[in-house]
Formats: C-alpha cells, sequence, structure tokens
C-alpha cells in the first residue's frame, strides 16, 4: 500500500516526480524567478550543503548556493536555494521561522534583477496598491480574487469624499508579508474581467527608508552577477545623486513656475494702479469743468434771469450726484480687482517661501 506523504510536505528525492517534471527537475510551465527564494542572515559557517540539507525538507532543490566574495571566498551572509515548483516554496515559507547552523535566517521570495532597483523592492510589507479599478469592481471582487493568496485583514476601496465616485485604486492589507511578495511578483492581476496593476503600498517613511536601504539589498542582488564591491557601491551612490538632483530640478522648475505667476501678477497689478491714477485726474479734470460750468451758469443766470439761479443750482446738483454715482461703481470694480490681485500675490508669495 503506497503511503502519500503529507500536504506540504514533499519528498526531495522522489524520481517520480522528477521524471514527471522533466530532465531538469522542474515544472517548465513555472519560471526559475518564480521558484527560488532569497535566504538572508546565515551564519559565516553556513556552506552549500547545510543550507541545502535544512530546506530540501520542504521540497527537491534544484540549485543551492551560498554567496561568497569572489577574492576572500568568505561568505556575504545570505544565499539562494531553488525548488522545483512553486508548491514547494509555498511549503517553505508556510514554515517559518527556519534556524540554519543555529541561527534564524529571513526566506524571502527572490526578487529579479530588473525588480531590485526599484523603490521598496526589498521592503517587508503587508498591503498592497491595486490601480486601474474600473466603476463596476467593487469590494467583494476584490476579495474574492485576493483571498486564494492569503488571508485578508483590510480592503480599502477609494472614493471620492464629494461625489462618492470610485476614484480608480484599491488597498488591500494581509496579515503575512509573504503573501505581498507572492502577489508582487506579477505585476498585473485580471480583476472582475479588468487587467489591474498591483504593487507594494509604500508610506512616505518607507519610500524613503527605501532608498536608504538600497546599498544594504541593491548591491547583495546585483553581486551575483560577479561585479566589484567597491564599484557597486559606486553606482549606488551615484543614483542616489541622480535621484537627489532630479528632485532638487523638480523643485527648481515648480519655483520658476510660481515666480513667472508673481511676476504676472506684478505686472497686471501696475496697470491697475495706472487706471486708478488714470480715474483720479479724470476725476480732478470732471470737477474743474463741473465747476467751470457752475460759474459760467451763475453769471448768466445773474446777467439775464436772476430768478432761475436756484433752478440752475438744483440742476447742477442733481449731474453732480449722477456722476458721482457712476465715479463710485468705477472706483469699487477697481478696488475688488485690485484686492484680487493682491491675494494672488500674497498666495503665491507664500508658496515661494515654504514650498
Amino acid at each position: 500500500m503506497e503511503v502519500k506523504p503529507p500536504p506540504g510536505r514533499p519528498q526531495p528525492d522522489s524520481g517520480r516526480r522528477r521524471r514527471r517534471r522533466g530532465e531538469e527537475g522542474h515544472d517548465p510551465k513555472e519560471p526559475e524567478q518564480l521558484r527560488k527564494l532569497f535566504i538572508g542572515g546565515l551564519s559565516f559557517e553556513t556552506t552549500d550543503d547545510s543550507l541545502r540539507e535544512h530546506f530540501e525538507k520542504w521540497g527537491t532543490l534544484t540549485d543551492c548556493v551560498v554567496m561568497r566574495d569572489p577574492q576572500t571566498k568568505r561568505s556575504r551572509g545570505f544565499g539562494f536555494v531553488t525548488y522545483s515548483c512553486v508548491e514547494e516554496v509555498d511549503a517553505a515559507m508556510c514554515a517559518r521561522p527556519h534556524k540554519v547552523d543555529g541561527r534564524v535566517v529571513e526566506p524571502k521570495r527572490a526578487v529579479s534583477r530588473e525588480d531590485s532597483v526599484k523603490p521598496g523592492a526589498h521592503l517587508t510589507v503587508k498591503k498592497i496598491f491595486v490601480g486601474g479599478i474600473k466603476e463596476d469592481t467593487e469590494e467583494y471582487n476584490l476579495r474574492d480574487y485576493f483571498e486564494k493568496y492569503g488571508k485578508i485583514e483590510t480592503i480599502e476601496v477609494m472614493e471620492d469624499r464629494q461625489s462618492g465616485k470610485k476614484r480608480g485604486f484599491a488597498f488591500v492589507t494581509f496579515d503575512d508579508h509573504d503573501t505581498v511578495d507572492k502577489i508582487v511578483v506579477q505585476k498585473y492581476h485580471t480583476i472582475n474581467g479588468h487587467n489591474c496593476e498591483v504593487k507594494k503600498a509604500l508610506s512616505k517613511q518607507e519610500m524613503q527608508s527605501a532608498g536608504s536601504q538600497r546599498g544594504e539589498f541593491f548591491l547583495p542582488v546585483l553581486k551575483v552577477v560577479e561585479g566589484d564591491l567597491a564599484t557597486l557601491w559606486v553606482v549606488a551612490e551615484t543614483l542616489e545623486v541622480v535621484e537627489a538632483t532630479l528632485a532638487v530640478a523638480e523643485t527648481l522648475v515648480e519655483e520658476e513656475v510660481m515666480v513667472v505667476e508673481v511676476v504676472a501678477a506684478g505686472v497686471v497689478m501696475e496697470e491697475a494702479m495706472v487706471d486708478i491714477m488714470d480715474l483720479e485726474v479724470m476725476v480732478a479734470t470732471m470737477v474743474v469743468v463741473l465747476v467751470i460750468v457752475v460759474e459760467e451758469a451763475m453769471v448768466v443766470v445773474d446777467q439775464d434771469m436772476g430768478t432761475k439761479v436756484v433752478d440752475m443750482v438744483a440742476v447742477v446738483e442733481d449731474m453732480m450726484v449722477t456722476m458721482k454715482e457712476e465715479i463710485l461703481e468705477v472706483v469699487t470694480m477697481v478696488v475688488v480687482g485690485t484686492i484680487m490681485i493682491l491675494e494672488i500675490i500674497v498666495d503665491n508669495n507664500n508658496q515661494i517661501m515654504d514650498p
């Protein structure tokens, strides 16, 4: 009677499995990247054999290596193990924590060289960002899809606070960081019939941490291609300088745009001040004309009919009231426009002083 091995505990030396998976000992439909684990925190005494002896308990290893310095041959404290199928990788991750040669090690799903340079690629997070969500996608659609990867703690479908309309993205939080690592290996996922982009959700602090940890994780992974350690440090530092330069350039561009806006607002203000000065001249001129008209009217009245002086004065007063009302309307419009311009200038100045 054949005794079947317990689930999640594949036998390392199963010839039947090896034949079923092909001559190389792995399923050709599963890329090597998905079958590989990064093992960090190794003791300097750990060898390829002791590393293999431990991790082959959860499946057949097609490759196992402790990374060493090319010159000194000293262990660099990490290595890689590659299983024959993804199912065995899952079994090994479910068996955490792992202790090799008396030391607790940190296994993670290996990140490809292309993805290793992305921000947060090596960070341990439990939340993912899901972009490209359509209006007909609800929370239960996300839950139905992602719960097959692991236990879900929360799902947040982001909506506009005022309109209630979906903003096209969501966040899903799991109880284990390995679930996130397993999901983000595949960049695009088909959810509710739509192609959605999935990546790690990073806070501002985690983004900053990703930048500071680039040297810690970026260098060891690239070292696999047998680069010189000093050269790799120079590359990492150069990348940091380039990023900082780009950030400064973006800030300068934004400030330059603000300065242009302030200058433009200043020009408008100067034009408004010219208009006000012209208005003052016009009012003064009108007053002089009115005085002349009144004086001439009084002379004429005195010469012809003194009894009409009162009527003429009343007519002039009416003219003065009407003109004053029109002048006040014009002045009011100019003052309101000036206040609006001053508010724009103050806001832009504040933005420049506190970007």
